[in-house]
């Protein structure tokens, strides 16, 4: 038996689910989640990564188990056990289409089921295994300078390599289980062929029988080929190794030497050119992205921005500028260590890539301090909801370290044509705003508006009193020290 296999069980009966868990337990096995629904099979199915699913068809929530299967399956591959009280024939029938490792009728026994697991999880062991097999054949086959056909007992070609395709002319999908081997060969070549498989199948598998011999391609070209067959240990399939030799029967060895030599510089600039390319776009990626975080920094926002004046020039749509600065993200660092804030400040960077459309932009501007650029925005409206979306990365804990972490955002947002149409203005209004909302509460988003350029204004007027005020302090102070120096000096003189 599978001992410690890990099920999900989707089971919107609470008694029944218990019940189930119970015997599995006993059995060996481990439940790992209990889902109500469909959707909580499709959330929790990345975390839980189970060995196999028991699904009931009919669940809470808005899709059912086939649903929830269909779309399980478009990301994983998990064996499913349907265990369901439907016996009819249409959902039967739809459960089917999902490829079920089995299809169980309630009430059923608890052995029955037992068995239908272990059935399920060996035979999709084996297809694992069998895909596992397959993938490396055909990378042994890509990564060949030579074409390369797989062959089965049947005659049958199965696979074939890029290098097969150049040397024929034929299409991996016109050739791959629709033709046979003896369909590139003339009757003379294919009976020598024949008697070279042979010897292949009954020579042990170190022995690789070679030979000469000519192929037929799509044009109906006779070409000249260097062939090797070798037979698949336990099996009765072969692998057909074929090298073009056309040119070089006809080459003189000078011409081959020379060609070699050539085929060798070229690779080496290949690699050099490659390399080359490698750097460059390296250095273009480090000149434009934040070091930590990968996300554009300054250089390529000020960019995307004047990407998205154009457009909106064209469309006469609305652009949102939001600058997001955390709150009290020095605690995380005094707390928690600088290593830690750099792992809270990549987890932000990531949550924030997912609220993004593809044609909207998330920055890092320095420190805890993020850019957001939402294009093509209709209404204001659509930039409140987006400024919510952004809000709710926030509302579930960061594990740093093993330490589940809560951290806010103050979010400022200025809008392109009502706050202005330049970079410098809707930055200078969305920290505006940013600085409101931390003022107000933190926690929450601020749009820009015109009495905010009254409140800075007075801000700023109280901060020049305010150091007028310290320079006279500071003159009057400096005044009386020295009178006081002047009569010390009368006072000595004196005496």
């Amino acid at each position: 038996m599978t001992t410690n296999a890990k099920i999900l069980l989707a089971e919107d009966d609470p008694i029944a689910a218990r019940h189930l868990r119970k015997s599995l337990f006993r059995m060996g096995y481990q439940v790992a989640k209990v889902a109500q629904a469909g959707e909580e099979v499709i959330e929790d199915i990345a975390e839980i990564m189970p060995d196999i699913i028991l699904m009931d068809i009919n669940l809470g929530g808005k899709i059912d188990g086939i649903c929830a299967v269909q779309k399980v399956h478009a990301l994983f591959d998990t064996p499913v056990i349907y265990i369901t009280a439907n016996s009819d024939n249409e959902t039967f029938e739809r459960a089917k289409l999902t490829e079920p490792y089995a299809y169980l009728i309630k009430p059923y026994d608890i052995y029955q089921m037992q068995n239908a697991i272990e059935i399920a999880l060996f035979k999709h062991g084996l297809k694992k295994q069998l895909q596992s097999s397959e993938n490396r054949y055909r990378t042994i086959f890509e990564v060949s300078d030579n074409a390369m056909m797989l062959v089965d007992e049947n005659s049958t070609i199965t696979m074939v390599n890029e290098q097969f395709e150049t040397l024929t002319g034929f299409s991996k999908e016109s050739v791959e289980n629709r033709k046979n081997w003896t369909d590139f060969f003339d009757e003379n070549e294919c009976s020598k062929l024949e008697k070279q498989i042979r010897q292949a199948i009954n020579a042990p598998s170190t022995t690789r029988p070679r030979f000469e011999s000519s192929l037929v391609d799509k044009k109906g070209n006779t070409k000249f080929v260097y062939t090797n067959v070798k037979r698949i240990p336990e099996s009765g399939s072969v692998i057909f190794s074929m090298n073009d030799i056309s040119e070089l029967k006809l080459a003189e060895k000078e011409i081959n030497a020379l060609n070699q030599e050539l085929n060798t510089t070229n690779e080496g600039l290949k690699k050099e050119i490659t390399l080359r390319e490698g750097v460059e776009r390296q250095l273009r990626y480090k000149a434009t992205h934040d070091h930590l975080t990968g996300l554009p920094n300054r250089v390529l926002l000020f960019d995307r921005l004047k990407q998205a004046f154009a457009f909106e020039a064209r469309h006469n749509t609305l652009i949102a500028l939001m600058i997001l600065d955390l709150d009290n993200f020095k605690n995380v660092n005094d707390t928690l260590g600088h290593l830690s804030g750099d792992i809270l400040l990549k987890k932000i960077a990531e949550g924030l890539q997912k609220c993004m459309r593809q044609y909207d932009t998330v920055g890092r501007m320095g420190g805890d301090e993020f850019v957001l650029i939402i294009n093509d925005a209709d209404t204001i409206h659509d930039i409140i909801t987006f400024a919510e979306k952004v809000q709710a990365v926030f509302q579930e804990p960061f594990d740093i370290l093993g330490h589940q972490t809560h951290v806010t955002t103050s979010i400022g947002v200025a809008v392109c044509p009502l706050h202005g149409s330049t970079i410098e203005i809707l930055l200078k209004k969305a920290d505006m705003a940013m600085y409101l909302a931390k003022k107000e509460g933190r926690n929450t988003y601020r749009f820009y508006s015109d009495s905010m350029d009254i409140k800075n204004s007075y801000r700023q007027n109280a901060m020049r009193t305010k150091r007028r005020l310290a320079q006279m302090q500071e003159s009057t102070l400096d005044h009386m020290i020295a009178q006081n120096d002047d009569e010390s000096e009368k006072c000595a003189l004196v005496n």
